[in-house]
């Protein structure tokens, strides 16, 4: 099987696709224009299409990997910023910013069969490994809310509702930017607050309230490891990764990236981490094989990819076939 990295280049109107040849070796990456500022990616299943939020229209776009042609678009609400896969499931859900909602795509039927009305300004999301709960970024109320998805094990989508709703607080103009979900548990970056925000996955409670290393640093995106339990936080400002343990709640080492730190993607495989670089259009490869990141023992391999301007999500997708002529 073969894996690419792929990051949607937003002021370029396109995708960056480049293929892995091994843990630090990458082909010749290939541009695929999508047009209409591109700022979600996700794939549903291995092998499967990639769908492409395009965030000033209200379409999604499915796109073959290995060809890199666009296959076919898919009506949703106003400006989709982010999608997420439901495990086991042919569904992916989009979170469109602009009309407040939360779409429902049938991949199968290549669809909309459902929209979900949520809280203003809905943007990064995360669904539980039992694909039974959703939570969403309501960036613009300064809230996370959780959807109830355990009707789509019945074949009733329409039966989708909200589960429970918190504010992150103290005030309203948090802005939660990105979530990830470990063990049951659910890590918020909220841009204008110094601290991680833990909430349980199933009501919302605050489980813990993580300090951040430095103020001011506008956290912007949030992955966890799959191998040791770790949370690691992408700090804008600062341009550092901050590495959280997720037994004790704390802050164990900051790791120096660069400016312009957003959206992460982890390739359990080979415990790589991609971080987009929106000021230098390049993705930031981070190689935590073998380093230790409850101590500040050892420093992780870090190298760059090229990208087209601003990229603003990434993603690891996998097909069952190299690209025809490589990448």
């Amino acid at each position: 099987m073969a894996v690419f990295v792929v990051s949607a280049d937003t002021a370029a109107g396109s995708l960056t696709v480049t293929e892995k040849a091994g843990p630090s070796s990458y082909l010749r990456p290939v541009s695929v224009a999508t047009g209409r500022g591109p700022l979600g990616v996700a794939q549903c299943t291995p092998g499967g299409m990639l769908f492409v939020a395009l965030a000033v229209c209200d379409e999604v776009f499915s796109v073959d990997v290995p060809t890199g042609q666009v296959a076919g678009r898919i009506g949703v609400g106003w400006a989709p910023r982010s999608l997420a896969p439901v495990p086991g499931t042919p569904y992916l859900l989009v979170a469109n910013a602009g009309s407040d909602t939360v779409s429902l795509i049938d991949t199968e039927e290549g669809r909309t069969t459902v929209s979900i009305g949520v809280g203003r300004e809905p943007g990064a999301m995360a669904v539980s490994a039992d694909g039974r709960t959703a939570l969403v970024c309501e960036r613009g109320a300064g809230t996370v809310a959780a959807l109830d998805l355990s009707p789509l094990a019945k074949g009733y989508p329409a039966r989708i509702s909200l589960r429970w709703r918190t504010g992150i607080g103290p005030h309203p103009h948090t802005q939660p930017r990105a979530v990830a979900l470990s063990s049951g548990q659910a890590v918020v970056a909220c841009a204008r607050r110094d601290a991680l925000p833990v909430l349980n996955a199933d009501d919302g409670a605050l489980v813990a309230d993580v300090p951040l290393p430095l103020p001011g640093s506008a956290p912007a995106g949030v992955a966890v490891t799959g191998r040791d339990g770790f949370a690691l936080v992408a700090l804008e400002r600062a341009g550092l990764l901050a590495v959280v343990d997720v037994l004790d709640w704390r802050v164990t080492r900051q790791i120096r990236i660069g400016p312009g730190l957003r959206h992460l993607a982890v390739d359990a495989d080979d415990d790589t981490v991609y971080c987009t670089l929106a000021q230098h259009s390049r993705l930031a490869v981070l190689h935590l094989d073998g380093v230790d990141l409850s101590s500040t023992d050892g420093e992780p391999q870090l190298d760059t990819l090229a990208t087209g301007t601003r990229p603003s999500a990434v993603a690891v997708a996998r097909t069952n076939e190299p690209a025809p002529n490589g990448t």
